[in-house]
């Protein structure tokens, strides 16, 4: 039986919990590549069954973490 690891991201694309800009980068952009990328990385593997909070780069989490969740 695979582990089960859930990977939240954290922000969302838009408007409420969006995270910081600067530089020409932007927090959930990072945050969402990143979550994906781990995603991908562990799905690879027999022992491993992942899944993302933000399965799209336009998926909207709640604003609690009981609602993102959910």
């Amino acid at each position: 039986m695979a582990i089960k690891i859930f990977i939240d991201q954290g922000h969302n694309p838009e408007g409420v919990n969006a995270g910081a800009e600067g530089f020409g980068l932007r927090e959930q952009d990072i945050t969402y590549n990143v979550g994906i990328y781990l995603r991908d990385i562990l799905d690879r593997d027999p022992r491993f069954e992942a899944r993302v909070s933000r399965p799209t780069p336009e998926t909207v989490l709640g604003t609690t973490n009981a609602t993102s969740l959910a």
